[in-house]
């Protein structure tokens, strides 16, 4: 088989899997079976990516990268399939040389290696450090040789000669087992390892700023949360995650003023912070980190100091001037979704896509309804269909969902003879200050009382009456549910969908089908004015508009009487008298 890389000089492109797929039919040291299972494997790539083989370069890198982003669902295959297509497509690289780390490797390690491993008694350890180990042993490079340069070969070597799903998670895992393995064997004098942080965070403790200034922001906040009922001010009051999201581009930007050069003991009131040069210089930190581009969290800010500076500090008008016109050059000026979302919601443009999630809880209900001794995975699975169930009839917010209360918010009256269903959240609970009520239908009733019966008792370690427990009987955190439920649906349906993007598909779903209804969607979201809810959505029903402008257009067609036959025919003149 054709030798790749001895061929191609330093930036030449990388062969095609259409290539590839070549030189695996040419390869006579296959048997017939395997010939087949790869290309059959290399043929899948293709269709799960959505292009032909001879328009994807056989990169390791590349490959890696696109098929992170693929669940079996996506593909089109079950979950066995897909990691055998993976497993026969890094095999078809290893074989041309294109890849150097493998999936995983039978081949024995060097004597010192496997004199190292015969002591490791840690599976963990064992497990962090094995591939890592082969690939030293490749390379004649023995335990006590190993040192940062060595480990950043291996980092790069994962990441551009292999598909190693998530290889600077494995890095990371390789130099925490390597140090804990060299704190077990002093002996052999291990060098230790600098463990990476991937995880970049510039914000500072209020412990590192002034107390002067820690309380007066306090303070402020304090004021907008409207906390003395008698205090003087003309506002509404703000809600406690609005609170908490002041409080954050605070810290934000004071650590940038730190970041920029600033010595915090300068920075002892909110007086100091809103002169003019000094939210330029703090806002410079935040454009260099976008690379010069307007970012919503920049205008946050300035919109935030600009409120400090007219409300609290009270400065001149010609200040007030100078920081509206910041604000005004960093606005972005995005209205509606942001491309993100709409990214998002293009996956709801294909209508299997649109009734894999709508019929998700149903599947769920089916699937486990006759289960008679469920096991926690079970468990969790259908707690996550009853989510999906909810945000899809109720579209609200993750941190609604996630305090659900079996005693406060899911309510069962007698109706005409019938049991109803309500789900209920207070006004004081919701973010716009809008209560939530609703009747949950017969299906989403189905699928809670399964849950409660049988799936619910395996995730309490003591009562809770709350609907989606943690294991200390509280609710569980909005952030872990919300992964949660997106796994569940990646896993489930192939789709790229968080909690809050219900609350988008419900809007575009509903004005495709009755376009410009945003009356209906202002009501089911809790918005306070529609011109709300037609920024947000306003064009996301276009397509579905001139379909049906289309159709108007085509019935008119087929009301009107046929034309005439003849053509060129012009109208009869009068005789002249």
């Amino acid at each position: 088989m054709t030798e790749w890389p001895p061929s191609r000089g330093p930036g030449a492109p990388f062969p095609t899997l259409a290539e590839l797929l070549d030189e695996i039919v040419s390869d006579q040291t296959l048997t017939s079976r395997q010939r087949q299972e790869s290309c059959s494997a290399l043929r899948s790539v293709g269709r799960a990516l959505g292009r032909r083989l001879e328009e994807i370069p056989a990169s390791p890198r590349q490959l890696r990268e696109r098929l992170a982003i693929l669940t079996p669902a996506m593909a089109g295959v079950s979950p066995g399939r897909w990691n055998n297509i993976v497993s026969l497509t890094r095999g078809a690289l290893k074989r041309s040389g294109l890849a150097t780390i493998a999936g995983r490797s039978t081949a024995p390690m060097s004597p010192d290696w496997q004199d190292l491993f015969r002591h490791l008694n840690h599976r963990r350890v064992r497990e962090g450090l094995s591939r890592f180990a082969r690939y030293c042993s490749d390379r004649g490079v023995s335990a006590t040789d190993v040192d940062d340069d060595i480990a950043a070969a291996f980092l790069s070597a994962l990441e551009n000669d292999g598909l190693i799903r998530k290889p600077r998670q494995v890095y990371r895992t390789l130099c925490v087992m390597w140090n804990r393995a060299a704190k077990m064997f002093l002996t052999l004098s291990l060098a230790p390892l600098t463990v990476p942080q991937y995880k970049i965070v510039y914000s500072l403790p209020w412990d590192a700023f002034p107390p002067s200034l820690r309380d007066e922001a306090t303070a402020y906040l304090a004021r907008l949360s409207g906390e003395d009922l008698l205090a003087d001010g003309d506002f509404r009051p703000l809600r406690p995650a609005s609170i908490q999201s002041y409080d954050r581009l605070f810290r934000a930007f004071f650590s940038a003023l730190v970041h920029r050069g600033r010595d915090t003991a300068s920075l002892r009131s909110l007086a100091d912070i809103v002169a003019v040069e000094t939210i330029k210089d703090g806002l410079r930190f935040f454009l260099e980190r976008s690379d010069g581009k307007k970012t919503p969290q920049a205008y946050q800010i300035a919109r935030l100091l600009l409120a400090v500076a007219r409300h609290w500090v009270k400065v001149d008008n010609a200040h007030l001037e100078q920081l509206r016109a910041v604000c005004r050059r960093l606005d972005p000026g995005q209205a509606g979704l942001t491309l993100k979302n709409r990214d998002r919601l293009r996956q709801f443009d294909n209508p299997a896509n649109v009734h894999g999630l709508v019929l998700l809880p149903l599947k769920i209900w089916t699937r486990h309804q006759g289960c008679t001794n469920p096991t926690r995975v079970e468990a969790l699975e259908v707690q996550s269909g009853l989510a999906v169930e909810i945000l899809l009839m109720v579209p609200m917010r993750i941190a609604n969902l996630a305090s659900l209360d079996l005693d406060r918010n899911i309510l069962r009256t007698r109706a005409k003879g019938r049991c109803v269903t309500h789900l209920f959240v207070a006004a004081d609970k919701v973010k716009n200050g809008v209560a939530i009520e609703a009747e949950l239908p017969a299906d989403a009733v189905k699928l809670l009382d399964m849950y409660l019966e049988r799936f619910r008792p395996l995730l309490l370690s003591q009562p809770s009456s709350r609907l989606f427990p943690n294991g200390a009987g509280g609710p569980k955190k909005p952030g872990q549910l919300g992964v949660q439920i997106s796994k569940f649906l990646r896993r489930e349906c192939g789709l790229q969908v968080n909690p809050h993007l219900f609350r988008h598909i419900a809007a575009k779903l509903y004005l495709e089908a009755y376009p410009g209804a945003y009356g209906v969607i202002r009501l089911i979201h809790g918005h306070s004015s529609v011109d709300t809810t037609t920024r947000a959505y306003c064009g996301t029903e276009t397509a579905a508009a001139m379909r049906h402008f289309d159709d108007y257009v085509l019935r008119l067609r087929r009301q009107a009487p046929p034309p005439s036959p003849r053509r060129g025919r012009r109208p009869a003149q009068e005789a002249p008298e």
